[in-house]
């Protein structure tokens, strides 16, 4: 059995960047369409699973979102997670623009 200290251990900050770096690049001019939010989840996950698969570290990867009008109505969203907190994390993204809220999670559990 390896040594504790060898753990991998997920990098919040790195997924954070991606996942900052994907939703600015999938919705950079985007205004709210309900019939769009499908099509904008699909490439934000493609997306943000293809670069995380990408960091350092064996992970399975849970990537989540809410799209949301901006109607000026307040929201609150969270998560929480029951996990080894050696080596698991989460990250995540919050994106907002005239027309709407996004929020974008991921978490990495080791394997």
């Amino acid at each position: 059995m390896a040594p504790e200290d060898t753990k991998q251990r997920f990098d919040s900050k790195a997924a954070t960047q991606i996942l900052e770096e994907v939703v600015k690049k999938v919705l950079k001019d985007a205004t709210y369409r309900t019939d769009l939010v499908p099509e904008w989840q699909a490439a934000i996950y493609k997306e943000s699973l293809t670069r995380l698969t990408q960091m350092k570290g064996t992970f399975k990867y849970i990537v989540t979102s809410t799209i949301m009008e901006s109607v000026g109505a307040g929201v609150h969203i969270s998560s929480t997670s029951l996990w080894d907190a050696e080596s698991d994390g989460s990250a995540v993204f919050r994106f907002e623009n005239k027309t709407m809220v996004v929020f974008v999670y991921a978490f990495g559990l080791a394997v």
